[in-house]
């Protein structure tokens, strides 16, 4: 399975591609999610744009919401949501590959960190599910869950910019080789 992941992924990985991913990005980021959660018609914070949060903070931001504001952002984790972290995962994938593999050729550390944005997206959908059961469970307070999920925020904050990072350290040390 590990094998078959990585054929794929260094098949897939060019430019290119990382280009389109990048589109959808952005069109996600401004255009699709604001609409679908309605973001756009309030100034309230997005819990899953925090780096962390506390159950009182999260509630607070969930009691503030309209139960129309609730249903949108809950029906946003379950469905767009969805979608998205897959389109970030691949892109980091994707620049991992052409930068942090191409750069440290002959170490098998490289594969194993291209797992690393999967981990982000498997806490983003954590975090989803957590934050879809808030909403839809309101005035129903989990503080336990509420704990988990701001866990799950922060960790999957964690790995999306540790991903940047090594990225950042593949193309400085590309840019590097280039000029010697």
């Amino acid at each position: 399975m590990k094998k078959r992941f990585l054929n794929f992924i260094e098949k897939w990985a060019s430019w290119k591609n990382i280009l389109i991913l990048f589109v959808l990005q952005m069109l996600f980021n401004l255009v699709i999610m604001p609409s679908a959660s309605s973001s756009d018609t309030h100034d309230l914070p997005i819990l899953d744009l925090q780096f962390f949060y506390t159950p009182q903070q999260a509630y607070a931001i969930i009691g503030a919401y309209t139960p129309e504001l609730r249903q949108a952002a809950a029906i946003s984790r379950l469905s767009l949501d969805v979608i998205y972290p897959l389109i970030y995962g691949l892109m980091l994938t994707f620049l991992l590959v052409v930068t942090l593999q191409r750069a440290f050729r002959g170490t098998s550390l490289k594969d194993q960190l291209l797992f690393l944005p999967w981990g982000g997206v498997l806490f983003d959908y954590l975090e989803n599910i957590g934050l879809a059961t808030m909403l839809l469970s309101y005035p129903k307070k989990f503080v336990l869950l509420a704990w988990f999920t701001a866990g799950f925020t922060s960790l999957k904050w964690i790995l999306i910019v540790l991903s940047f990072l090594l990225v950042l350290i593949g193309a400085v040390k590309l840019a590097f080789i280039k000029k010697h």
